[in-house]
């Protein structure tokens, strides 16, 4: 086994091996792992219920997956359009889910690039 790198682990601080280009974590315990580079813990439940409910609302009134098939400018102007309405004090529709949600499908998109 060659360590190729050391890394700082996200999740207790200590230097890591990196092996073979997977970072390796040991606990407290001894036992060790791969290293996820993500902090899924760290995303707020409510919100992301907030987008489930979104998607669910858009997904009635124009069909499952329907947003796939619009383009990633037209995603990132309709999240803009509901930021400003947000800033503008609107409230005829919860601007900041719609936001959120808009958001995630244009990055959903250029992943798909």
């Amino acid at each position: 086994m060659v360590y190729a790198e050391w890394w700082p682990c996200s999740q207790c601080g200590e230097v890591v091996p990196r092996v073979d280009g997977i970072k390796i974590h040991t606990n407290e315990q001894g036992g060790k792992q791969s290293l996820i580079q993500r902090r899924y813990d760290l995303i707020d439940p409510k919100a992301i219920g907030e987008l489930a409910r979104i998607l669910y609302e858009g997904a009635q009134k124009y069909d499952d997956n329907n947003w796939r098939k619009i383009p990633t400018n037209d995603h990132i102007n309709h999240a803009l359009n509901h930021i400003y309405l947000h800033l503008a004090k609107d409230t005829a529709e919860d601007h900041l889910a719609h936001a959120f949600t808009r958001l995630m499908m244009a990055v959903a998109k250029e992943m798909e690039t």
